[in-house]
């Protein structure tokens, strides 16, 4: 194993779980402001909201980059699609 990757893999074993309200936030603030358009144009407003605004997770030692949440082991919600998520 590289020391690279055991650098990695240190990192993975040592990163607790966390949930990141970040995309839920981002989301409630778009749509507290959204103007009246159809469903899908709507959609695709808070979709490219969310790609301008979203934290990047760009850590050491990564060859393939970015993380669904702000960092590693950060899982988003996903309010629009499941009150089950929050």
């Amino acid at each position: 194993m590289t020391e690279r990757v055991a650098r990695l893999r240190q990192r993975s074993l040592d990163t607790r779980p966390s949930l990141s309200t970040e995309r839920a936030e981002l989301l409630t603030a778009f749509y507290r402001h959204a103007p009246a358009v159809p469903l899908p144009v709507l959609r695709a407003l808070s979709f490219q909201h969310l790609m301008e605004h979203k934290a990047l997770c760009i850590l050491p030692d990564e060859l393939i980059v970015g993380e669904r949440g702000p960092g590693p082991k950060a899982t988003p919600t996903y309010p629009e699609l499941c009150c089950h998520t929050i």
